[in-house]
């Protein structure tokens, strides 16, 4: 008896220990961290504008940061903005099909993202807070909102943007349409007006994707 309970013992550990090895090299969304909000930006003279720039960190099961994790931002939910197929980023892969852009953590679980790209205009807002999925291996670990300074997609960040935005927060029952959420509220304000002021003041979205350069 005495020998089939160290041998159910021994079961029991090895079971555990291979459990554990299991969770290992799961993504876990409670121990990641993502933002709530991110904006896609355009760029100037080549150089994607910092303002957008934001942080993904991915750590399993066990708390440990997954060094190599796939991490993939997926705007295939927002109808109302397009990426663009170059990022600017020799560590992003763009899949047109999918909308998605992918970049690898470093060895501290990190990896930094700036998405550009722009929406397709006045009155063609559709998606509303939490938009953006992302993923990381695989597993979903945040579904941040997707605000855009370039709202009529074309020419970067211009004057004709201040009238997509205006239509936005026009809408009757402000419904909060996440590309003009600028400030992560959860709503379409004033203070969301003074932020698009902002960024077009600097100047560094001055340019979107360019003709070919938009994902279809």
């Amino acid at each position: 008896m005495t020998g089939l309970v160290r041998k159910a013992m021994l079961f029991t550990a090895a079971g555990c220990l291979i459990a554990s090895a299991a969770m290992a090299g799961v993504p876990s969304p409670g121990n990641s961290t993502v933002p709530a909000c991110v904006s896609i930006v355009g760029s100037l003279a080549g150089t994607p504008d910092n303002i957008g720039s934001f942080t993904v960190t991915v750590r399993d099961l066990a708390n440990n940061a997954l060094n190599g994790a796939s991490v993939v931002v997926d705007l295939s939910g927002c109808t109302d903005i397009a990426i663009c197929n170059n990022q600017l980023d020799a560590g992003a892969l763009v899949n047109c099909a999918a909308k998605t852009t992918r970049k690898f953590t470093n060895i501290a679980g990190q990896v930094t993202f700036i998405v550009l790209g722009g929406s397709n205009g006045s009155g063609n807002a559709t998606t509303l807070l939490g938009g953006v999925k992302i993923y990381a291996n695989g597993t979903l670990i945040g579904s941040p909102t997707g605000s855009v300074f370039d709202l009529d997609g074309s020419n970067g960040v211009g004057i004709n943007d201040l009238s997509v935005w205006l239509t936005d927060f026009g809408t009757f029952g402000n419904p909060a349409f996440g590309r003009s959420d600028f400030d992560c509220s959860g709503t379409v304000g004033i203070n969301d007006l003074s932020v698009w002021l902002t960024e077009f003041g600097n100047g560094s979205s001055a340019a979107s994707c360019g003709a070919g350069n938009v994902c279809p």
